[in-house]
């Protein structure tokens, strides 16, 4: 049985500060999540999400509300990796709304999510954005428990992303995996890779070509492409720390870019 009640609460607000600093204005927690206060890099908030829980259970259900106020500039992630047990004949759910308003930056990588064997994991993620908002997102899926051998061995992954412009969809992401419907260890779907990353970015200031051939340069399965206003890398790795180390190095050479311009 969990330690904690089965439904947990998240609540963050940000705002520009008087200091000229972005600042939490509202924040709700309930237990096992935790919000940790801002540690500050230039003029970007770093905000880490805390779990003090072993990981997802049976039932477990956890609702994010991120309200990203306008000017704010947001740099978001979670302390660990989010694990997701045996879930039985049951599942575990992560619905997160973001909101990001015009002239606010959110920059938002949820560390990997590992779903270990029998799990049944639903994650549904909808970011609305103001036409002037920029965002970078990421999600990183792991296999499973890799090191101990057990792959593709859930039962059920199934993540869905919902992307908003001034209240109209622009972007619709849906990775439902089923291993016992499909085998992913061949070339066509993951081959002998177990690690994925799925990084959306929506900066008007960058541009698509030049940012394609920084990234193709870049050792790895990469590929580029670009949607509406948006640019999408997906890349393919054996651990998580090459592709959340790709993604850094690709985030911080998009914005020295952007300072230059």
């Amino acid at each position: 049985m969990n330690s904690y009640t089965q439904a947990t609460k998240l609540h963050l607000k940000t705002k520009l500060g008087v200091s000229g600093k972005s600042v939490i204005e509202e924040m709700f927690f309930t237990p096992p999540l935790k919000i940790i206060d801002p540690i500050y890099e230039g003029d970007v908030a770093n905000i880490m999400l805390l779990s003090v829980s072993a990981g997802l259970m049976k039932g477990d259900c956890q609702d994010l509300d991120i309200f990203i106020g306008k000017n704010s500039k947001i740099k978001l992630t979670s302390q660990s990796f989010e694990k997701v047990h045996n879930t039985q004949d049951g599942k575990a759910l992560r619905r997160t709304i973001v909101h990001v308003e015009n002239d606010a930056m959110l920059d938002f990588f949820p560390l990997p999510v590992i779903p270990f064997a029998q799990s049944n994991f639903e994650n549904t993620t909808q970011i609305f954005l103001d036409a002037k908002s920029t965002l970078y997102y990421s999600e990183i899926f792991c296999a499973g428990r890799v090191s101990r051998n057990e792959i593709f061995d859930f039962t059920r992954f199934d993540s869905k992303l919902h992307i908003f412009i001034d209240k109209k969809i622009k972007l619709y992401d849906n990775m439902l995996l089923e291993p016992e419907n499909m085998e992913f260890q061949n070339m066509c779907m993951f081959d002998n890779y177990t690690h994925y990353l799925s990084l959306v970015i929506k900066n008007d200031m960058i541009d698509f070509e030049e940012f394609r051939e920084m990234v193709l340069q870049e050792e790895g399965n990469i590929g580029v492409s670009k949607h509406d206003c948006f640019i999408l890398l997906r890349a393919l790795g054996r651990g998580s720390e090459e592709l959340l180390n790709l993604r850094e190095k690709v985030i911080l050479e998009c914005q020295k870019r952007i300072k230059i311009k």
